[in-house]
């Protein structure tokens, strides 16, 4: 019997690594096929009946779910032959309701290596059915009824790490554990679901970190959702990047009040510029956090991350949640105002999601709670926020992606940073929300130098005595960014022929030549400085140079 394994993306640079640990610790043939949530259901429906299976096993998440349902049905309808398993957090916590609702065969619950083996086995052999009672994790239907078999957890001891066997590694984010399971409790999480933490082999993740960095792998990203809390785990890894790595983005999600002086300590030596932390902070509002069993201590969260702050070779990755119980919005607005305060490399600015197997859907009544019942299952409403203000909470998040995170205006967001001329970053983007409104911006289709140009304009009518100068260095970031010459959408502020500057900067611009000068390079000139940005073979280089 052929089985075929599928995976539909979010992204081609996101793959399925469930599949690939599937299919490294088994021993029967499998096949591993993988599409993007942007390919049309006929297109996978075909690709995989071309492969002529027995049995498709599909791995189910939040942006899928209805995809896969949809072609299960297919199947079922004109191939009724052919068995299909379901595995995945988005079933594992409601195996009777996908069952019915795909009219898959099987599910498999939670970690699938050991399961899906010895279903192989039942399957290929063709042991009688009664046989697959043995099957751990396994959910099925049987006259109508649900039958669940124990849960199984694997020996992480024995098992095998796959993350090198995944195509096209080279151009993908490669996904890597170095353990399972989370000590906390908070409520909107699923890996609260198993307390105890295991770990692989160190060894085997050495090894494969090793390898990863040997191919060059562009981005590593660490699955363990508390990744530091083993310290010589954490440790023995980030040493091992920091003497070996030569250009692989290494991507962890640690808890930041977690850290001790030691490792700090050791965090502000790194000199590799390939260290990139994710930390939750959800929200600075203590009851908000106690309410999810969120247990963090954020003084000591706050005094670390302005400490790894020090350090610019490591990338800071902060997460807010909105619609926490008891958050308001001006709970929000401080918790954003406060993080953002704290010039993370990002700030995720996220909305609360009830997953099936959370806490959270034990909350929903006592704080009024009103969200949607499809996929992702985003909050509407509570008691204490309004459908009208998560929609202006939203529109905060996009402000914030396009001119924080983005990474499009940092000399511009530095300079008002430094000179604490926001008083509040929630209002100031909203504000410039607002004026893009007012300016028929475009928000679903529009060009870079649009968006400069408006940002431009409304930072020097938000703050007028500091006009030419934010301009100037919208300018500056707007050249820094484009990889050929762009598009002009500023007034000179002021007009000196490049004749006249060319003795001024000749010996300040090498290796550039006169003949750059004149061909290659764009210049803008202001009172007291002149910007020179060459283009040249798609790349920018520029040179700030005081005018007197």
């Amino acid at each position: 019997m052929k089985t075929v394994l599928v995976g539909i993306n979010a992204k081609y640079i996101h793959p399925s690594i469930a599949l690939y640990q599937l299919k490294a610790n088994t021993s029967y043939e499998v096949k591993v096929l993988e599409f993007t949530i942007k390919e049309s259901i006929d297109k996978i429906y075909h690709a995989i009946i071309g492969e002529n299976p027995g049995l498709i096993g599909f791995s189910c998440y939040l942006w899928n779910i209805t995809l896969v349902t949809k072609l299960t049905r297919l199947f079922k309808t004109y191939h009724p032959h052919i068995k299909i398993l379901l595995g995945g957090p988005e079933v594992s916590y409601d195996a009777e309701y996908f069952l019915n609702e795909t009219k898959a065969d099987f599910l498999i619950r939670g970690e699938g290596e050991v399961a899906f083996d010895r279903l192989l086995k039942v399957l290929n052999e063709e042991i009688n059915e009664p046989v697959l009672a043995s099957v751990p994790s396994l959910s099925f239907i049987r006259d109508g009824k649900l039958i669940a078999t124990p849960m199984v957890l694997a020996d992480l001891n024995k098992i095998k790490i796959a993350p090198l066997t995944v195509t096209d590694y080279q151009k993908r984010i490669l996904y890597l554990e170095s353990s399972r399971g989370c000590p906390f409790n908070c409520s909107y999480c699923l890996s609260s679901a198993e307390k105890r933490v295991r770990f692989f082999p160190l060894e085997d993740v050495v090894n494969i970190i090793r390898n990863a960095i040997e191919a060059r792998v562009p981005v590593v990203k660490f699955l363990d959702r508390t990744f530091n809390i083993n310290k010589k785990y954490f440790l023995t890894i980030l040493k091992l990047i920091e003497s070996e790595n030569i250009e692989s983005v290494f991507q962890f999600e640690i808890v930041a009040d977690l850290l001790d002086k030691e490792v700090i300590g050791y965090l502000l030596t790194v000199k590799q510029r390939f260290i990139r932390f994710e930390i939750g902070i959800q929200s600075t509002n203590d009851k908000v956090n106690a309410a999810v069993n969120r247990r963090q201590d954020m003084q000591l969260l706050k005094k670390n991350i302005l400490a790894l702050r020090q350090n610019s070779n490591i990338e800071l990755h902060l997460d807010l949640i909105v619609g926490l119980p008891f958050e308001t919005k001006e709970s929000a607005i401080f918790s954003f105002d406060e993080v953002i305060s704290w010039r993370p490399t990002e700030l995720q600015l996220g909305f609360l999601k009830f997953l099936r197997g959370t806490r959270m859907l034990d909350l929903v009544d006592e704080f009024g709670y009103k969200y949607h019942k499809i996929p992702p299952y985003e909050i509407i409403r509570n008691n204490l926020l309004s459908e009208n203000d998560l929609s202006e909470i939203k529109k905060v998040e996009f402000v914030l992606n396009k001119i924080y995170n983005s990474k499009w205006f940092p000399k511009t967001l530095d300079f008002l940073f430094l000179n604490r001329l926001i008083a509040s970053w929630y209002r100031f983007f909203l504000a410039f929300y607002g004026y893009l409104q007012d300016q028929k911006f475009s928000f679903s289709s529009y060009q870079r130098d649009t968006l400069y140009s408006l940002f431009a304009n409304f930072l020097s009518e938000t703050l007028p005595g500091y006009s030419e100068k934010l301009t100037f260095l919208v300018i500056q970031d707007y050249l820094d960014k484009a990889k050929t010459r762009p598009k002009k959408w500023w007034k000179d502020f002021k007009i000196i022929e490049k004749h006249e500057l060319l003795p001024l900067v000749e010996d300040k611009i090498k290796p550039f030549t006169k003949e750059d000068f004149y061909r290659n390079g764009l210049i803008v000139t202001s009172e007291k400085e002149i910007y020179i940005c060459f283009f040249k073979n798609f790349t920018a280089t520029s040179f700030l140079i005081p005018l007197h």
